[in-house]
């Protein structure tokens, strides 16, 4: 490209949006001043400092080195908001665990679905693409529809639970205020951040995360005033099969949220150069999940177990906001104040989830390249924002039923990734590597019959072994009566795994792609 002035000239006539086909590198000055039917807002967008790459390639000579505190930091931050309690609970709520039982299903779980988030967010930098654009390597455009249809399912949900949690934040400093306002509030900031895009939001993420570590120590203090029972078994504990039933839906549970940043983590990485370590990548990405994940989740369960009557109330009225509510009450305006930073610590992990969202939608189909990005996060902020009004007195059996279905998905998800990654597409394998400017290429991406295939054999794995409210298949029924025990996850890896192997080698015999 030229340097001279020339060039201004030449990038006023680039049309990104005339060959969706295109393979060529885009880079940020060609996306900003490209023509189309909305090069003017596309323009106006990025003069006002918004991010205006969509789901494009970012090229080598756009990115720089990032210090490994401050990836480190962005982790922490969206792992450690409000929101992130919110499973832990659920082992003593809703499948009748003690508390030791609960932290022995949370931390292998936990190490287990964050390895998967860890290797994905290794592909960022080495292919410098999101990770839905990824997928189509080995879904082609059919495949991938499915994926981001699923993800921007998964990434709406999210939104969802995440305002909800602010909301009852910001309802247990003043019950005069409505969750429907909490929830419009914690949106709107949240829509703004995600508005200006990946510089914005590693701003903002490497900071937050201090003031939630911080709450959540004087909250663990503070609640030894409602007495704690970490040592009892709750009073309708199962034993049996149907605890053996417990354990694994709870399990399933926690490894899709440990596993719930493996559709979107390669996003959070594009940036960096394409020479960066892989095992520095996955490193700070599986201590960034792992560490703040185990220790919300094991502080929510510890919550379970305060007998305290006001306290056990104050959870039943309002949810979690609620109980650190009580908690918090006996410092008076200082607790107000450290819930309402509480409420808006929810807002970093709405943020990645709104832009990965908005990127999901893109990649619905190649053509959507054409439509500025920030149209999305807006569609996307109205969807969450809607849904979320519409459910706001059910928080609890929306993260339970959402985190069970998170994690089928998941599991098969991540198998086809790896199996097209590390396997057809190694050096020497059935495909060789892959060129990363060939995202958008009909021509050069797979026909997706495999991919569309081993989802299907996925599924018909994943509804006789599921566990959910309701419906339990008749796998699930066979570890434990009348709820069962839940398989999904495991069943869909195992159907993907070899449905994919021989789909994938038939499929790359008869198209060479």
């Amino acid at each position: 490209m030229a340097s001279s002035n020339d060039s201004k000239a030449d990038l006023e006539k680039v049309d990104i949006n005339s060959a969706p086909h295109s393979a060529e590198v885009v880079l940020e000055e060609e996306v900003a001043s490209a023509t189309g039917p909305f090069a003017r807002l596309t323009r106006w967008l990025d003069a006002q400092g918004m991010e205006a790459r969509g789901l494009d390639r970012v090229p080598e000579s756009e990115r720089q080195p990032a210090s490994g505190w401050s990836q480190l930091c962005f982790w922490f931050s969206v792992n450690l908001s409000f929101s992130a309690l919110a499973t832990g609970s659920l082992g003593a709520q809703y499948f009748t665990l003690d508390f030791k039982t609960t932290v022995a299903v949370i931390i292998p779980m936990c190490a287990l679905g964050c390895c998967l988030s860890a290797w994905v967010a290794t592909l960022g930098p080495k292919y410098g693409l999101r990770t839905m654009a990824l997928s189509r390597f080995a879904g082609g455009v059919p495949g991938t529809f499915i994926f981001s249809l699923l993800n921007i399912l998964t990434q709406l949900s999210y939104a969802v639970t995440t305002a909800l949690a602010g909301a009852q934040a910001l309802r247990a400093v003043n019950h005069s205020v409505s969750l429907i306002v909490g929830i419009v509030v914690v949106s709107i900031v949240v829509f703004v951040l995600s508005l200006f895009g990946y510089k914005w939001v590693h701003h903002y993420e490497r900071w937050s995360w201090i003031v939630c570590a911080l709450i959540y120590f004087i909250c663990l203090g503070m609640g030894s005033k409602g007495d704690y029972q970490v040592d009892l078994a709750t009073p309708d504990m199962d034993t049996g099969n149907e605890l053996i039933g417990d354990v694994l839906s709870f399990a399933g549970i926690m490894f899709s949220v440990s596993s719930g940043w493996t559709s979107i983590a390669a996003d959070y990485n594009v940036h960096l150069p394409a020479d960066t370590p892989s095992s520095r990548v996955f490193m700070i990405t599986w201590l960034g999940t792992y560490i703040p994940i185990v220790f919300t989740t094991i502080t929510s369960a510890a919550w379970m177990t305060i007998s305290n009557p006001d306290y056990i109330a104050a959870h039943d009225a309002d949810g979690l906001g609620g109980i650190v509510g009580a908690i918090l009450g006996p410092v008076g305006g200082f607790g107000k104040f450290l819930l309402v930073l509480l409420a808006f610590s929810t807002i970093a992990a709405n943020i990645p989830n709104t832009y990965s969202g908005a990127l999901c939608m893109q990649s619905l189909h190649p053509i959507l390249l054409k439509v500025p990005r920030v149209l999305f996060v807006c569609l996307f902020t109205v969807i969450y924002l809607v849904a979320a009004i519409v459910g706001r007195e059910h928080f609890s059996e929306i993260v339970s039923n959402f985190a069970s279905l998170l994690s089928y998905w998941t599991a098969f998800f991540t198998v086809i990734l790896a199996l097209e990654m590390v396997y057809f597409r190694r050096a020497g394998g059935p495909l060789g590597g892959i060129n990363p400017d060939d995202f958008n290429d009909f021509k050069k991406l797979p026909p997706g019959f495999a991919c569309v295939g081993a989802i299907a054999v996925a599924i018909g794995g994943i509804v006789p072994s599921m566990a959910e409210t309701y419906y339990t298949g008749p796998i699930a029924l066979a570890v434990a009566k009348p709820y069962g025990g839940d398989l999904g996850f495991e069943f869909s890896a195992v159907f993907t795994f070899f449905s994919y192997l021989l789909f994938r080698t038939l499929e790359i015999k008869y198209f060479k792609r």
